[in-house]
This record gives C-alpha cells, structure tokens and sequence, in this order.
C-alpha cells in the first residue's frame, strides 16, 4: 500500500467522522408537543472536506435509562438546564442550505436571530521528519461558526469570525466587514457604527443586538 494511498484513506476516515457534546440535563420539545426531560447528547458536525455528520440527537430519561434517537423531523426546540445555569443553552435547527437544517444554540433574540455551533475540523499542521520520511501531518481542532437569520428569511447566513483564526489575515478582516455591511444595509445606524470601526473583537453578538434594538 502507497504512502499516498494511506494518506488518502486517513483523511476520508476524519472527514467521515463526527463528534458529540456530553450528556447534559434538559428538556426535549417535540413537534407533536411531548416534551422529554432527561439526559440530551447533541451532535457536532464536522467541518471538513466531506461534510457527513451524524445529526441525530441523543436523549435517555437517566444515566441507566434506554438511549432514544430523534432526527430534525421530529424536534422542536432542545433547552438544557444545569443547577448553576438555567439558561446554559437553547437550541434549534437552522436552515443553512437549501437541503440542510442543523442544531445550533440561540445566543441573541429578536427580529435577527444568531445562532452558534461547535464544529470538528482537520487543519494541515505542516510537514513533519517521522521514520526516516517527511509526511504531512493534520490536527484536529474545534471552531465555532456563527449564522444569523431573519423574520422572513428561509436560510440562515454564515459569518465568518476572524476572532476563529490564529493569525487573521487583512482579506479575512475586511472580507468580514464587507458580509457585516451587506448583511444589515437596511439599518443605516448599525452601518455607521460597523463602518467607524465601533464594535471592538468583532463583536457580532453586539452588533445583532443593536439591529434588534435599533432598526425594528
């Protein structure tokens, strides 16, 4: 077997995979208005070249309780509760494409709506000297990607933080800034304020908040 045969094989294996969140306490609201309290494992896509994850959420009523899978077809809203923080997180599926609808956690409210997820991904960790050969070698990281959607929009748009990158270069920036600008041209407060450079550590979760507040 070649040693770009192998290659290729160890990055469909990752690319294939998929990753889960712990079990966590919470609520389960079906569609047919059941609602499940109990244990919850939701899925984390991976980010990868093949994007194959499994979507089906996890749920058991205890610790020794019979493990039950729900799909997006058959959920609601996902809430979990911890006796720290009863609000830890509120999740829901969001359409990001026009054949895909994926758990994401609500993190602002209103008549735009941002969304969070956790993704895996395998970035190149450049090449390395290992048994007397030089291969390339990746790690695996996890990056949060951010989508917000509007009262009357059906798909969910995608912001790409620079805040995810080690060392964001100028074109991410200003490519940033450019999708920021486009994205609420129809609130000219919210425009200046992302324009002058206002919101510090691209602060979308601030800049959602003043659309909301502002351009209603």
């Amino acid at each position: 077997m070649t040693r770009s045969f192998i290659l290729i094989i160890s990055i469909l294996s990752f690319s294939f995979s998929y990753g889960q969140y712990n079990w966590k306490s919470g609520k389960l609201i079906l569609k047919n208005g059941d609602t499940l309290k109990g244990l919850i494992k939701i899925p984390m896509a991976s980010g990868n070249l093949i994007a194959i994850s499994k979507s089906n959420l996890e749920y058991k009523k205890d610790k020794k309780g019979k493990k039950k899978n729900f799909d997006k077809t058959e959920i609601d809203k996902v809430f979990f509760i911890t006796s720290y923080n009863p609000n830890i997180g509120y999740y829901e599926y969001v359409p990001i494409s026009n054949n895909g609808a994926f758990l994401f956690k609500l993190i602002r409210n209103g008549k735009a709506k941002l969304y969070v997820r956790t993704i895996k991904k395998s970035i190149s960790n450049g090449t390395h000297y290992v048994n007397d050969t030089w291969q390339n070698q990746n790690k695996n990281v996890k990056i949060k990607e951010y989508y917000i959607i509007r009262e009357n929009e059906t798909i969910a748009t995608k912001i790409i933080r620079p805040d995810n990158l080690d060392f964001p270069e100028e074109g991410i920036l200003k490519k940033y800034k450019e999708s920021l600008l486009k994205y609420f041209s129809d609130c000219e407060e919210v425009v200046s304020f992302i324009d002058d450079d206002l919101y510090e550590d691209y602060d979308i979760g601030q800049i959602v908040e003043d659309y909301n507040l502002i351009c209603e």
